[in-house]
């Protein structure tokens, strides 16, 4: 049963990774095409957000799964999802980018309110400062840090329970896991409470993650303020 648990386990977290890492990813663009200077890609952008915030996940993740298991797996597409044959690599792909399209539109609101916090002056200040866009984007990141990574980390969290609508299509992760031992054995208390545990043990990982990150953003503000302090 470990050996099992823990690859199933492995497909949860790599979803999860591949899945949150392009959510954040297409939102930033996101916001970057909401503050366009032209109207059109604004349109676009905040048209794309309203979508993705209003599709249920559980939708995205069903229409793009059916679609691609119809579709055979190209031969040039990576598997890096443990448990999952390379026959169903493109369902898991499919899966993986309707998740992040489930959270992309929540992310961005998330990282538009805390764009509009720091104010219009520490905005206009980025802009005058001419930093070439990555260099503005980490100064962004880290002046809106204090009001958008509580709600970041929770919808990670929330992004991570929406994995199990992997368990939909023979997609290897934890919830199929619990679902296909509880089926076979019938210790349905058994497995549900391991698959709690494990959702918890990951959920904790991603909170105290974004808590140390955002201890680390605050650090440097905090050695600049120190000196003067004495």
């Amino acid at each position: 049963m470990v050996p099992q648990v823990v690859t199933q386990t492995l497909g949860t977290v790599t979803i999860w990774l591949l899945s949150a890492a392009l959510a954040l990813s297409i939102a930033v663009a996101l916001i970057a095409g909401s503050l366009h200077r032209h109207r059109a890609p604004r349109a676009l952008a905040d048209a794309v957000i309203t979508v993705t915030r209003g599709v249920p996940t559980s939708l995205l993740v069903v229409s793009a799964g059916i679609f691609a298991f119809t579709r055979p797996a190209p031969g040039w597409l990576p598997d890096p999802f443990p448990g999952t044959p390379a026959s169903l690599a493109l369902v898991a792909w499919a899966v993986t980018v309707a998740l992040a399209l489930g959270s992309t539109g929540h992310l961005a609101v998330i990282f538009a309110t805390g764009y509009r916090s720091i104010g219009a002056a520490r905005r206009e200040q980025s802009i005058v400062l001419g930093l070439d866009p990555l260099r503005r984007l980490r100064l962004l990141t880290r002046e809106t840090a204090p009001s958008t990574l509580a709600p970041t980390g929770a919808r990670l969290v929330h992004h991570l329970h929406n994995t199990a609508f992997a368990a939909l299509f023979p997609v290897a992760d934890l919830f199929g896991w619990v679902q296909q031992r509880a089926n076979e054995t019938f210790e349905v208390g058994r497995y549900a409470a391991v698959g709690i545990a494990g959702y918890v043990a990951l959920s904790v990982l991603i909170w105290a993650a974004c808590r140390g990150l955002e201890h680390w953003l605050r650090l440097p503000a905090t050695r600049v303020a120190h000196p003067a302090a004495r």
